[in-house]
């Protein structure tokens, strides 16, 4: 499937041409694989040659002394070995041609694909604008993203790239010992786009936990939110938790039509979708349990089936924009 309408502001591209308007670049890529296929060799017999000389060991310090702690040593000094000389043998040649791969296909693929697009393997949002949508109650101590896209999809301006943020807990068990371990806050997409309607307040749609689970009981805790917001939409109300400071200005911005979009932008990306309507943008946190737009070091370049899906991913987050018709302007703001 193929459409090279350049008037469209989303398109997919023809694979066989871009790849062959793309050999140099590819055929580069294809001899830093080759490397580290080599480097990956070398770094596997290595690894056999210490494993091999380890057991030996293991057993002569066993026969010997009979101790099974020296054995335990030789078996974990083997081990560290071989992690040593893997990791000094194979160096960043992985991540070289996973940076190339990014920053010489994906970044032409994502220009074919939007135009007004730019694609940055190594730039993501910031942890203070992930705060500033209102949809992180809890603090943050970790902070980690990558691959973040910028411009345009028509008329409308977004951003989005994926996002870690982490939150240490300590706790201390009956013998006085502390463990520490991370609790993800949120992991996954962060898009914020430019709204097609004017408003001057703040508007918050977060997952509805407690109607979706208690009902009616559920639905009267809410009710003692101050800002709780109540819209006419029975499958709506059951599917999000709407907060705001102006209601009218909350029902205004929240249309049946709207409430419909977003309910099956609930059904594409799953019931853990969060949104903001905040300084006349939407900003849209969408979970994800795996990283995104990524490459595999054991493929191709030219691999056409790893380009169609970083395509397909691409462009299921651009069309985001077209299924809450963002690019449908009113006059105010034209």
């Amino acid at each position: 499937m193929s459409n090279s309408d350049p008037s469209l502001p989303v398109r997919v591209p023809d694979f066989p041409q871009l790849l062959q308007d793309l050999q140099p670049t590819v055929q580069a890529l294809e001899q830093l694989r080759a490397d580290y296929n080599r480097k990956r060799q070398t770094a596997n017999r290595v690894s056999l040659v210490i494993g091999a000389l380890g057991g030996v060991a293991a057993l002569v310090a066993l026969s010997s002394t009979n101790e099974p702690v020296v054995t335990i040593i030789a078996v974990v000094v083997t081990l560290l070995l071989i992690v040593g000389c893997r990791f000094i043998i194979l160096s960043n040649s992985r991540e070289i041609f996973r940076s190339g791969i990014k920053n010489e296909l994906y970044t032409r693929v994502t220009a074919a694909i939007a135009p007004q697009m730019v694609f940055q393997p190594h730039h993501y949002r910031s942890e203070t604008e992930l705060e500033q949508t209102g949809l992180i109650s809890s603090r943050i101590d970790r902070y980690s993203g990558q691959d973040q896209f910028s411009g345009h999809i028509g008329k409308t301006p977004l951003v989005f790239s994926e996002v870690h943020a982490e939150r240490r807990e300590t706790s201390t068990d009956s013998k006085g010992r502390r463990k520490t371990r991370w609790v993800t806050v949120f992991r996954g997409i962060f898009l914020t786009a430019e709204f097609h309607k004017h408003f001057s307040g703040y508007v918050l749609i977060e997952t509805d936990f407690a109607e979706s689970t208690f009902g009616w009981l559920g639905r009267k805790m809410q009710g003692l939110s101050g800002d709780l917001v109540r819209l006419e939409h029975p499958d709506f109300e059951q599917a999000f938790k709407v907060r705001a400071n102006d209601p009218v200005e909350a029902n205004y911005l929240l249309t049946p039509s709207m409430q419909e979009r977003l309910l099956k932008l609930r059904e594409t990306w799953g019931t853990g979708i969060q949104l903001s309507l905040i300084a006349g943008h939407v900003h849209l946190l969408i979970p994800q349990g795996h990283d995104w737009f990524e490459c595999d070091p054991d493929r191709a370049a030219d691999d056409q089936h790893q380009l169609q899906g970083f395509s397909e991913q691409l462009i299921s987050i651009l069309r985001i924009v077209e299924e809450l018709d963002l690019n449908t302007r009113l006059w105010t703001k034209e």
